[in-house]
């Protein structure tokens, strides 16, 4: 089934710069590497025949390249190619002219087939790559075929049309679907988190009223729709640096607090909390803090709540709603390095319910996405990793799993007929916690439904019997795109295979 392009699937303001973290340069200059390997791969399909020797051998040598940069960046390659700009695992590609020469000829390949971002997991086969040369090389030699290579059915490799563009323009949302007022508002979210936290980089000490009103949005979008916003979480592994960070974790301390309140001031002042927390660590690192694999010494790491507190004061100013939000990202970023400082106040006194909460979901998000170049987990295994943590509050943890189900968001499941379906909410029985709401996306056979059936696990069945989940499935080993099939859900997209 043909894709439709989504104006924010790709939610970047990525950049280039050097960087003293080796790790990410070696990974930029891998991603070189692995670009000329795919253009090498894609140019013999076109002048060779598919079973040609010469397209065997470049099959073979890509793979190499491939997995072993996957391995380097923790399982997952993505190349996409906005305009005139390429970016490799969200960060700007890095390379000589011939190279970038080469590097836009590829998506000059791609984009004949309707294609700019490709991606590879870990687990992709010299097979697996074999096929989606055949399939490029249909689509692109044969007008009437542009579509095959977006409809072929590959394992280990998504193709995506994207468009990036981000309006900048003030437009009215609120006729959009939720899910689509979610993606708006994550992407310009983003956006102007980065632009922050590049200021605050350079020692500009501003707060921009965008980012009181970021968090007033995701306040305002979760009390419409829940699902739409929790959806934004299998972005995260996507946006690993601390603007993707802020985000994410101010979409889920709302969603979790709402378990506790449903006062807008409360959220708000939480929100904007999650948004602050890594000030601190950013103007200790400076520039090299928008960098997504940067690690600090012990030493420094023990100064960040300090810093943390003391850039919110100079942000906001002295009142009482600063103070709070001070106070909450203070306990927060202690709470995350209680191993280097010891407990918060020497356990004279524990720390504010709202610093909890902020501390778990930012535990969460390590798990999800983090920080360095581990591998990352799955909602599932992400929540018992979690679980097992000494640090975790053990009522904190229960808000967390009540507002994000026992399956998560975005857990694949495989049912008892053989159905494969992506979890998309919690059940609207709140009691129900260990029984989410499934959308069912492929038969047993592996084919998509046409019309894919939404199914509320823990709804009264009426007589109805629900097929059992026997199994779930890792995120990169679906058949289909997670976050695609999430944002389709919105009502803007039909489901498609990855």
């Amino acid at each position: 089934m043909r894709r439709t392009a989504n104006k924010t699937d790709f939610l970047a303001a990525c950049k280039a710069s050097d960087s003293r973290n080796k790790s990410l340069e070696e990974i930029r200059d891998k991603g070189a590497e692995v670009i000329l390997a795919i253009f090498r791969m894609l140019k013999n399909s076109l002048v060779h025949a598919i079973d040609n020797k010469a397209v065997q051998m470049t099959v073979k040598e890509s793979h190499h390249i491939i997995t072993d940069f996957a391995a380097t960046v923790g399982g997952y390659v993505s190349i996409t190619y906005v305009d005139d700009t390429i970016f490799v695992c969200g960060q700007l590609l890095r390379a000589s002219r011939s190279i970038y020469e080469s590097a836009m000829e590829v998506g000059k390949l791609f984009a004949i087939c309707g294609v700019s971002e490709v991606s590879f997991t870990g687990d992709c086969t010299e097979q697996d790559l074999f096929e989606t040369c055949a399939a490029f090389s249909i689509s692109a030699r044969d007008p009437l075929r542009r579509g095959n290579l977006l409809e072929a059915k590959l394992n280990n490799v998504a193709v995506r049309a994207v468009d990036s563009s981000l309006q900048s323009k003030k437009e009215d949302d609120s006729n959009l679907p939720p899910m689509a007022q979610a993606l708006r508002a994550y992407a310009s979210a983003l956006v102007v988190m980065r632009q922050f936290f590049e200021k605050m980089a350079k020692g500009k000490t501003v707060l921009p009223h965008r980012v009181k009103r970021i968090a007033q949005r995701i306040v305002a979008l979760a009390e419409g729709d829940e699902g739409s916003v929790l959806a934004m979480l299998t972005l995260a592994n996507a946006h690993r640096d601390e603007a993707g960070r802020s985000v994410q974790a101010a979409i889920l301390a709302v969603v979790v607090a709402r378990r506790l309140t449903s006062d807008r001031i409360v959220l708000s002042q939480l929100a904007m909390a999650a948004l602050m927390a890594d000030v601190g660590r950013v103007r200790i690192a400076g520039t090299t803090a928008t960098e997504r694999f940067v690690q600090l010494s012990d030493d420094v790491e023990r100064a960040v709540p300090a810093v943390t507190s003391a850039l919110c004061i100079s942000t906001g100013g002295v009142n009482v709603q600063n103070a709070l939000r001070t106070v909450t990202t203070f306990e927060a970023t202690w709470l995350e390095r209680q191993a280097l400082l010891g407990p918060p106040y020497k356990r004279q006194m524990a720390p504010m319910i709202q610093s909890k909460i902020l501390h778990i979901v930012r535990a969460l998000l390590d798990q999800l996405a983090p920080r360095d170049m581990s591998r990352a987990l799955s909602p599932l295994d992400a929540l018992a990793a979690l679980s097992r943590q000494p640090t975790t509050d053990e009522t904190v943890f229960r808000l967390l799993v009540q507002a994000v189900g026992v399956m998560p968001t975005g857990t694949v499941v495989e049912f008892e007929t053989g159905e494969w379906g992506i979890v998309v909410g919690p059940s609207q029985n709140r009691a129900a916690i260990a029984r989410p709401r499934i959308k069912l996306i492929t038969d047993r056979a592996g084919q998509v439904f046409s019309k894919p059936k939404e199914i509320d696990l823990g709804a009264s069945s009426q007589g109805r019997r629900f097929p059992k989940i026997t199994g779930i499935i890792e995120p990169t080993r679906a058949r289909f795109n997670v976050t695609s099939v999430l944002m389709e859900s919105g009502g803007t997209m039909q489901p498609t295979a990855a």
